[in-house]
């Protein structure tokens, strides 16, 4: 993370900031490149399945595996990759939890069959070190 350009700015600037971050973390669906046979509904068990990938995300970060945490996004279609590898360094060991977790429905946005839908996730993450 320290070679992402403007580290230097970000880390001078953090350190008397509260850091807030957007990003979308989940996509899934036949839009998305999920095969239909393994593409979950956006419903409690598609939730489910969202909900155990963003914490396996959360615990790699939580160790500070920032390739590990690289490689996790890619597979979990996250737009969080640069942004969370960027918070937990500048941070250092935190504990991640999920608050609050839904879906928005993509299939109309992009042209594409259900389910095709993104999850919104509001984590918090608190400071363990």
């Amino acid at each position: 993370p320290e070679n992402l350009p403007g580290y230097a700015d970000i880390a001078k600037i953090a350190e008397d900031a509260v850091i807030v971050s957007k990003a979308d973390a989940f996509h899934h669906g036949i839009g998305y490149g999920d095969p239909p046979d393994k593409a979950y509904e956006p419903n409690a068990e598609g939730l489910a399945y969202a909900h155990k990938r963003l914490m396996e995300g959360v615990h790699i970060l939580e160790k500070g595996d920032y390739w590990g945490y690289n490689q996790h996004c890619v597979e979990a279609k996250s737009d969080a990759r640069d942004a969370g590898q960027l918070f937990r360094h500048l941070r250092g060991p935190m504990k991640g939890t999920i608050h609050d977790l839904v879906y928005t429905d993509s299939t109309e946005l992009y042209n594409q069959p259900a389910p095709t839908w993104v999850a919104g996730t509001l984590f918090e993450w608190q400071l363990t070190g």
